[in-house]
């Protein structure tokens, strides 16, 4: 090729990313390092394959076509809560490490029964024992620490936004807790044929009819859609992803006991995230609550990437039980967003 063939340019990206450009024939060729700094995007160089990748994020989707209430929680075999910030006391019970200390949170216990639970299905070899072993640990953690109001409360303050919502003060109870509670008992009830593990879980339910006002968590969106609270916050923050966790525990409970009243609390939450889900599409990616409409906040708690195929998971655990049209679009439409196509 002679030099005549090609030249160098200025390129700038948003008016403030400046960088050199090569000009070969009628073709333009920008600096990977200027897209990938201004766009926000993951390189990833091969240099035995001499390939690159450009992606949003490194983070992939599973394909969640079927839920089963007895089955490999949202593919949580490949969950490692152990890698996670947390310590374990000398029973095996993670607590979660916080800047004030070491605490138990529910959901994180929840999170590490649910992945010992899906690798005991998925493995065949000596540690099969060991996975049911943990997870058993943790359903009897839930029996044994339930409180007189059915639930496990968080013995520590906490402070989900601060400067837009005031901080909650222990002891409060969170959806996201109480629900993969739920899906604990549930297995453990599956798993054992134990009927005490599903009336522990059955407790929990008074918790998704009191208000967050009484120290419950049940919110209200336009003063008609139940919604169940992550963080019971006044004013409601509306907090994605525990509200489908919530829910999935609700599905749970049902599909082990076939009470009248948790598919009652299920049904309603169904219909409120029916209502909802547009308000949590941003055309790029999702919010995480819905504190910019709450509050005086005035724009979206973005999720980062990992929160948002974390609500793609999710909604296709749900849209796998309800075959839902519009739950259905919206799922595709963010699982899109991934590839950057965006509205």
């Amino acid at each position: 090729m002679s030099s005549e063939s090609f030249h160098h340019f200025k390129v700038t990206l948003h008016d403030e990313l400046v960088g050199e450009g090569l000009k070969i024939g009628n073709e333009l060729f920008i600096p990977v390092s200027l897209v990938e700094k201004g766009c926000n995007l993951k390189k990833h160089w091969n240099e035995t394959a001499q390939s690159l990748k450009l992606n949003l994020t490194n983070a992939n989707a599973f394909d969640i076509n079927h839920y089963n209430s007895k089955g490999n929680y949202l593919h949580y075999d490949k969950n490692k809560v152990e890698n996670w910030n947390v310590t374990f006391t000398p029973e095996g019970i993670p607590k979660a490490i916080y800047p004030h200390g070491a605490h138990f949170n529910p959901s994180t216990i929840a999170q590490y029964g649910l992945q010992h639970y899906s690798l005991y299905l998925k493995t065949n070899d000596v540690s099969n024992v060991s996975n049911k072993n943990k997870f058993l640990m943790v359903a009897n953690w839930f029996m044994h620490q339930q409180d007189s109001r059915g639930g496990w409360a968080y013995l520590f303050d906490h402070d989900f936004y601060p400067g837009r919502l005031a901080k909650l003060k222990a002891p409060w109870y969170s959806a996201i807790g109480l629900g993969m509670a739920m899906s604990v008992l549930s297995r453990a009830y599956f798993l054992t044929k134990n009927s005490n593990y599903r009336s522990c879980a059955l407790k929990a339910k008074t918790l998704f009819k009191t208000p967050s006002a009484r120290n419950g968590v049940l919110a209200k969106f336009e003063n008609k859609y139940l919604f169940y609270e992550e963080c019971p916050t006044n004013s409601p923050s509306f907090i994605l992803n525990g509200f489908m966790f919530s829910l999935i525990g609700l599905y749970d409970l049902f599909k082990a006991t076939g009470n009248s009243e948790v598919k009652w609390l299920y049904d309603r939450g169904i219909s409120s995230l029916k209502r909802m889900l547009p308000l949590y599409d941003l055309g790029h990616r999702t919010a995480y609550d819905l504190t910019h409409y709450t509050t005086d906040g005035g724009y979206p708690n973005v999720a980062t990437w990992g929160y948002h195929i974390g609500h793609i998971h999710l909604l296709a655990a749900l849209n796998s039980i309800e075959k839902d049209s519009k739950m259905n679009e919206t799922l595709n439409r963010w699982k899109g967003y991934l590839k950057g196509k965006f509205l």
